[in-house]
């Protein structure tokens, strides 16, 4: 019932497979298909959205509200700003009121402040913003059309959801599913205690 996902952003990082240097134009028409896809399987979406590409994510999601997770440490310079902040769009209602200022959650660049493990991913996200996001957004099942090292998966596991995940980077993939399979195990051992 909801699309829970960190695409890429073409800005040039290495994933493997992916290649995430394209032409804007091919970009853009690649993220909007993705997207359109995306749509038409679930009524809720949540996307990381950067704020070097909103204005795009903007036109693909006109109606969605805007999250800001700010960080808690200075955040890398880019462009001779320091970034102090991430965003993502939500479309749909959640579940319960709640605030689009998610404060206390570690963003990866925050360095010895950011303690999660990256599995060697170039656009890890933390699995706290993916938890509020499949808590806010999903009833009963997730798709992650992005699975990278599963971030995703291993929220849903913990709240009980049901998980559809697409990766094509066959060593994040393998990753993912230790992930997702350990998480799964950890909340069976804590049900059945």
């Amino acid at each position: 019932d909801a699309v829970v996902t960190d695409p890429p952003y073409n800005v040039g990082k290495d994933y493997g497979t992916h290649n995430d240097s394209l032409p804007l134009d091919e970009y853009s028409d690649w993220i909007r298909a993705v997207a359109s896809e995306c749509r038409r399987l679930a009524p809720k979406q949540f996307w990381i959205a950067p704020r070097y590409k909103m204005q795009l994510f903007l036109t693909i999601f006109p109606e969605a509200h805007l999250i800001v997770i700010p960080r808690g440490a200075a955040g890398p310079y880019r462009q001779g700003w320091s970034d102090q902040f991430e965003t993502a769009l939500a479309v749909g209602h959640p579940a319960w009121a709640a605030p689009d200022l998610w404060k206390n959650i570690r963003l990866k660049g925050e360095g010895y402040f950011f303690t999660e493990e990256t599995y060697g991913h170039p656009g890890y996200t933390p699995l706290p913003i993916m938890e509020k996001a499949v808590e806010l957004l999903s009833r009963e099942s997730v798709l992650e059309p992005f699975l990278g090292t599963g971030t995703t998966g291993v929220a849903c596991a913990n709240l009980g959801r049901k998980f559809i995940g697409i990766e094509i980077e066959e060593k994040y993939f393998d990753i993912a599913c230790r992930r997702i399979s350990l998480a799964m195990s950890q909340t069976r051992m804590e049900i059945g205690e």
